[in-house]
């Protein structure tokens, strides 16, 4: 019969030992359970406060400088043609300048930016399968120097809030991969309203919810050069393609429908584009190759915001006048909103935005007056004797002490 060892008895004489002197608690005697470990303990004297702050102003400043210096080597020109229907006529007259912003090194009497035409027009479209009256914006507008690519063209609107709480979880993932989710699931789902048929068929929207609803439709066409300065050139195209204007991995997340054309209707802000919904004529989008959708549902945190819609990575923009038409669908004066488009060269931190420049100025002179200040506290307004043993407090006069001699 095997013998069991009594809980808590001893391995060996040396545990034996250490149980019988009345520290069996105890630590080991190690370094670190000891607490012996070597440790750097950073002294703040003022000659390494001064080295800190001088660094910190010199990489702040410097870093602002060279963001401040690229976002103005960006050229850039915005348009803003929210009014266009109701102020401009059914011929070419100057824009009010108040609807143009430009960035530009120089300004040709010639091609100033800041002189616009602009008329609205009205036009019967054939469409797949009907025809529809469009309205349409013509704008003329000078560009005063060659830009370099790349040229990436955007659309600008203001006071749109994409990020509202309710807006942002409107659409279904599943749905938007390709699968043929059924009605029940769309109508339990966040898409709601914009879930089924509003005329009462009990088909599904697709795309559901209210980001795809809310699509921005107004179509750009590519620039074309009317004039250039010194020659007799006219009417040349500068193309710009919609390829390339989304990231790469978004893709990932579209695919083609799975649904057949006799479950689904669009959206009811897309009836102008489909008038007849889904057909062979006029099939549903593929999504995993509409860019543009991708940008759309890749939503903005601010109110204001850019979005890619083509661009130009070969060829420069040369000088001169050019003439753009613009399908004008998408109307933001029912929410006091606004609309622009944007053609803008890119530096190396992207399109023009002189804030991180200036934020990293403003902490880096921050940096630096504290630094002077350190330096004349320190160095020159009597300074103080570092480590000196007069100022603890058993070598100070006690007021105690001093009231009991009087």
């Amino acid at each position: 019969m095997a013998f069991r060892r009594r809980r808590g008895a001893a391995n060996d004489a040396g545990d034996a030992a250490s149980e019988n002197d009345g520290h069996k608690n105890r630590p080991p005697n190690t370094a670190f359970r000891q607490q012996r470990m070597r440790a750097w303990q950073c002294v703040l004297t003022p000659k390494l406060i001064v080295t800190i702050f001088s660094i910190l102003a010199a990489i702040y400043l410097g870093f602002g400088a060279w963001l401040t210096y690229l976002a103005y080597t960006v050229r850039d020109i915005r348009i803003n043609y929210t009014n266009c229907q109701k102020e401009a006529t059914s011929k070419f007259e100057p824009m009010p300048s108040k609807y143009i912003s430009a960035h530009f090194s120089k300004t040709d009497s010639s091609y100033n930016p800041y002189e616009a035409e602009w008329m609205k027009e009205t036009l019967v479209v054939q469409g797949k399968g009907f025809t529809d009256p469009r309205d349409y914006c013509r704008i003329r507008f000078n560009i005063p120097e060659e830009l370099q690519p790349t040229i990436s063209f955007f659309y600008n609107l203001e006071n749109f809030y994409q990020n509202h709480r309710r807006y942002v979880n409107s659409f279904n993932a599943k749905q938007l991969l390709g699968d043929a989710v059924d009605g029940r699931t769309i109508n339990d789902s966040t898409c709601d309203p914009i879930t089924s048929d509003w005329r009462g068929t009990g088909k599904i929207v697709y795309p559901c919810g209210l980001v795809a609803n809310s699509l921005f439709n107004d179509t750009f066409s590519s620039p074309v050069l009317l004039t250039v300065p010194g020659s007799n050139a006219a009417n040349e195209t500068y193309n710009m393609t919609t390829k390339g204007i989304a990231w790469s991995g978004m893709k990932d997340l579209y695919g083609v429908t799975k649904y057949s054309y006799d479950q689904i209707v669009p959206p009811p802000n897309w009836e102008r584009r489909y008038k007849n919904g889904y057909t062979d004529e006029n099939p549903p989008p593929d999504l995993r190759e509409d860019e543009a959708f991708q940008n759309w549902m890749m939503l903005a945190a601010t109110p204001n915001f850019y979005k890619l819609y083509q661009r130009n990575d070969n060829d420069p923009m040369k000088a001169g006048q050019y003439h753009i038409d613009i399908e004008d669908n998408f109307d933001t004066t029912v929410y006091n909103g606004r609309k622009a488009f944007v053609i803008t060269t890119l530096s190396t931190m992207g399109s023009r935005n002189i804030w991180p420049g200036i934020i990293f100025l403003i902490v880096g002179g921050i940096c630096l007056i504290l630094d002077v200040y350190f330096i004349l506290s320190f160095f020159l307004w009597k300074p103080r004797k570092l480590g000196d043993p007069s100022y603890l407090s058993w070598n100070q006069p006690s007021t105690s002490h001093g009231h009991a001699a009087s």
